[in-house]
């Protein structure tokens, strides 16, 4: 199955974004990279960690994200050195473009924006187990997607009102059959 969820969600607008980021979301099944991962420090953000299976704090870390297709979607598994963490992302029919990701019960709806500067993703609301939380205990979820230097950077955090920061990992990825040496 071909790989056309932001394709579909941006329309000709995907034709805007740079080619580092066409690439990763039209093309590529398997990518590799690095990401400097950071974990909340409260009790309560360690906790949360646990429980989603977010990855261990880290600098540098061996990074793989493969990429399924799905009717209506996609499942993105990312490997932090051996910690699995996946996420099912689906497409929303509103009159901007969103998207939910799927983090254990927790379903991010996320207002994607693309630009020639790349994609900014906006939080705009937060189920659990399919109830929508109130904004006061929402989680609050961020990301940016860039080319720089040729690749495909990102960076996402998360973040609770009453906890605060959970996890934060940023890094770059290439498509796995290109040459990655880390630089």
């Amino acid at each position: 199955m071909a790989r056309t969820l932001y394709r579909d969600l941006f329309g000709e607008r995907f034709d805007i974004l740079p080619r580092a980021i066409r690439d990763m979301h039209g093309q590529a099944r398997r990518a590799e990279g690095r990401a400097d991962v950071t974990r909340g420090g409260s009790f309560l953000a360690k906790l949360v960690c646990i429980v989603s299976g977010a990855p261990a704090s880290g600098v540098n870390v061996p990074l793989v994200v493969t990429f399924d297709a799905r009717k209506g979607g996609e499942r993105w598994t990312r490997n932090f050195n051996g910690a699995r963490f996946q996420t099912l992302l689906r497409l929303r029919k509103t009159e901007e473009p969103e998207v939910t990701e799927c983090f254990g019960p927790l379903w991010f709806r996320l207002r994607m924006a693309a630009s020639e500067e790349g994609v900014d993703l906006v939080p705009v609301g937060v189920s659990f187990f399919g109830a929508p939380l109130p904004r006061f205990v929402c989680p609050r979820a961020g990301g940016a997607e860039r080319e720089k230097d040729g690749r495909f950077h990102f960076d996402v955090s998360v973040r609770f009102p009453l906890i605060g920061d959970i996890i934060r990992y940023r890094g770059w990825l290439v498509p796995a059959d290109e040459n990655v040496d880390g630089n």
